[in-house]
């Protein structure tokens, strides 16, 4: 037994003395036992992003043999422009969905939060297609770097939290699990979004300036 808990025990009086239907205050232990403080999380969470943005600098896939600056400005060097932008307005769209959800909920939030994440999930998956047909054109491999590969599950996850987010009003058993889901599905994928785009972003440095 520690030190603390003798402690504890000791400032007690002896139970022979406390009323029977008295209530009973047991000292509370400061601090918490098996929790990792915030900074610590944070420094690794930054640690691995920038691992990430270390390595997929590095990993860009050579151009093929029959990938020549013509299929290049013919694919990539055309739309992607078209791609960031619908990658970034359905990144703005969804996360301001889940601002008004998290932070804003007014008398017609709900509504609101579902057009503005239809809106954005329709502007991701356009983005997707887009990003792989540029992808295609110039004669690249698919799915060979990072960007594209957290790419392609960012837009699935988008799909499936869109699609939970819509069975919600419709479950009548497990709609606490579907909400909770929906919730923490909708954090995790905004989240991936923000390295995705920021991947995007070098990559895109890197294939302009070849």
């Amino acid at each position: 037994m520690g030190i603390v808990h003798r402690a504890i025990i000791q400032d007690m009086p002896p139970l022979d003395r406390i009323p029977r239907n008295s209530p009973v205050n047991v000292p509370m232990l400061s601090g918490r036992a098996g929790t990792v403080p915030r900074k610590i999380l944070f420094g690794i969470l930054i640690t691995v992003v920038l691992t990430i943005l270390c390595v997929s600098a590095f990993a860009l896939p050579a151009p093929p043999p029959g990938a020549g600056a013509g299929q290049f400005n013919q694919g990539i060097g055309i739309y992607w422009p078209y791609h960031v932008l619908l990658m970034s307005a359905g990144f703005v769209l969804l996360a301001a969905g889940f601002i008004i959800a998290r932070y804003h909920k007014t008398a017609n939030w709900y509504k609101t939060h579902k057009i503005f994440e239809a809106a954005g999930g329709a502007c991701i998956v356009v983005g997707m297609v887009v990003g792989i047909s540029m992808v295609a054109i110039s004669g690249f491999p698919p799915l060979r770097n990072i960007h594209e590969i957290f790419g392609v599950i960012t837009g699935l996850l988008v799909i499936v939290a869109i699609a939970l987010g819509l069975c919600i009003k419709r479950a009548k058993e497990s709609k606490n699990s579907i909400r909770v889901s929906h919730r923490w599905l909708g954090r995790i994928t905004i989240g991936l979004m923000v390295l995705t785009i920021i991947l995007g972003f070098l990559f895109l440095s890197i294939f302009l300036r070849r």
